[in-house]
């Protein structure tokens, strides 16, 4: 079975990541793995770093054929029996891959914003695929909504992590000391691109609220803003003032985010948008972390609130600053919630379970 991943997009970000580690695992497993991607995006870099087989096309437009012959070519060329869309554009034309071929075009959704059905986009949707993978149950309910497709038909993968790499056993020690945070400090951690969706500016204003009330934390922000979101980054950073480069840090992009987990005492989701099952709360509750999140998108799928961790509603600071002040003064219930998240996310939370179960539905699709 030979596989290709078609992403447009030109960023760096979870969804990528996914795609590069799913191709790392197929092409390590046994199944011949390719990433289609654009010249200059962030994926095809990466994916070339790790000696991954790339495909790199310029895309004109949704339907153009400059892009789409040399695309049929590659497919073509390769004996390509999946191909696997990550993005709209990408869709349109994997849409015509299955027109003119007979390859197998799975639509991969990876966020919960609102399903575009009209013209082309719906034409797309009901037509244009053999399968749909969603990354979480409120995707795939939100296409049921719309008449697409039946659940034969739909895989619910959730966002899987390595076990070993993130690991209640890593040493946080040289990392803290470096970052000369005091023994007696709590570590509040954000992680994930400074984007409004990802609500940075209420995760800050939650620590403030915290802070001013003399609560003994530091508060840390792994992730950097695109160019298209720096003037958010710069609100959130004034709004962090006093603060700023003392209990509030923006640390920046760091590859090594299970360093920065390992010196976390809790971890806050403050998801406003777009959020289906973020990789950040598997990697947590692997580490044993204690979690906050809104209950945006698919993260009610992830956590059991009172059970794994605690849930708020989304664009409210203060929710998420009482609830953080909850688990600092209840140890009991920190390590309750703790040991019952590490224990879920150990049975359903992995990598191997999450490409497993692709993998059969690959293999079902093909078959069909």
């Amino acid at each position: 079975m030979n596989i290709a991943h078609f992403e447009t997009s030109m960023d760096w970000g979870g969804q990528e990541l996914r795609i590069v580690e799913q191709a790392e695992w197929l092409n390590q497993n046994g199944y011949p793995t390719w990433i289609i991607a654009r010249p200059g995006s962030a994926i095809l870099a990466k994916a070339q770093e790790k000696n991954l087989p790339t495909f790199a096309i310029r895309v004109r437009g949704s339907v153009h054929p400059k892009t789409l012959a040399p695309l049929l070519k590659f497919i073509r060329a390769q004996r390509i029996d999946i191909l696997d869309c990550h993005g709209s554009r990408d869709a349109v034309y994997g849409a015509l891959v299955k027109l003119l071929t007979g390859v197998k075009v799975i639509r991969s959704r990876h966020v919960t914003d609102p399903i575009k059905m009209s013209g082309l986009h719906g034409l797309v949707w009901r037509h244009g695929n053999h399968g749909i993978i969603t990354t979480a149950k409120k995707i795939q309910e939100m296409l049921e909504t719309q008449g697409i497709p039946n659940k034969d038909k739909t895989l619910v993968a959730p966002a899987g992590v390595d076990p070993q790499r993130f690991s209640p056993e890593h040493d946080a020690q040289q990392l803290r000391a470096r970052l000369g945070i005091a023994a007696d400090s709590l570590v509040i951690a954000n992680i994930g691109m400074i984007r409004p969706d990802k609500g940075q500016n209420y995760y800050v204003e939650a620590c403030k609220q915290l802070l001013d009330k003399g609560v003994p934390i530091t508060c840390i922000q792994v992730g950097e803003a695109t160019s298209q979101t720096a003037d958010f980054k710069r609100q959130v950073l004034e709004l962090a003032q006093p603060y700023v480069d003392k209990q509030i840090r923006f640390l920046g992009y760091h590859n090594d985010i299970e360093n920065y987990l390992a010196i976390a005492d809790i971890v806050v989701v403050a998801s406003v948008a777009t959020e289906a099952q973020t990789r950040l709360v598997s990697q947590a509750f692997l580490m044993k972390k204690n979690v906050v999140a809104t209950t945006t998108g698919g993260l009610p799928e992830m956590i059991a609130h009172e059970q794994t961790g605690l849930l708020c509603p989304p664009h409210d600071a203060k929710a998420l600053a009482d609830a953080v002040c909850r688990l600092i003064e209840q140890p009991p219930l920190r390590a309750q919630l703790r040991e019952n998240a590490y224990q879920h996310a150990l049975q359903y939370m992995t990598f191997d379970y999450m490409i497993k179960e692709m993998v059969k539905f690959y293999q079902a699709t093909l078959h069909q």
